[in-house]
């Protein structure tokens, strides 16, 4: 579970082991912003499956040669939601290209985050 408490005007992030990070109002200040921590969720996911999916398939790679950035779009109607996300995955350059494309195609079936994205779930809001 993660918990925002409203802590001498900053929003804390909490986990269950405690404070993680500050929520910011607005993108690039003090903080994430939730698109930074939207984009971050995803771009997480992204990293983690395709680190999970190079170590199943036992290939050795140096994990610092991962990147991954994303960029969530505000959708163009007006209405107040992303309308898409473009990430870009930087790959160690000692695969070949045909496990690259692999790796491509495996990891968006492989992350959660991007799985919830493109099908949306239902959100309940209740006051506790």
């Amino acid at each position: 579970m993660t918990t925002i408490k409203i802590v001498e005007g900053q929003n804390e992030i909490s986990n269950e082991a405690g404070l993680q990070i500050i929520g910011s109002t607005a993108p690039n200040q003090s903080g994430l912003s939730p698109r930074e921590l939207l984009e971050a969720a995803l771009g997480l996911c992204v990293s983690i499956s395709l680190q999970k999916i190079m170590d199943y398939d036992k290939v050795e790679y140096d994990k610092s040669s991962i990147g991954v950035e994303v960029k969530a779009t505000k959708a163009a109607d007006g209405t107040n939601r992303f309308s898409n996300f473009n990430v870009q995955v930087k790959l160690p350059s000692t695969l070949d290209e045909t496990y690259k494309k692999k790796l491509m195609s495996v990891v968006e079936r492989a992350c959660t985050i991007g799985n919830t994205l493109k099908e949306g779930a239902v959100i309940e809001t209740i006051e506790i």
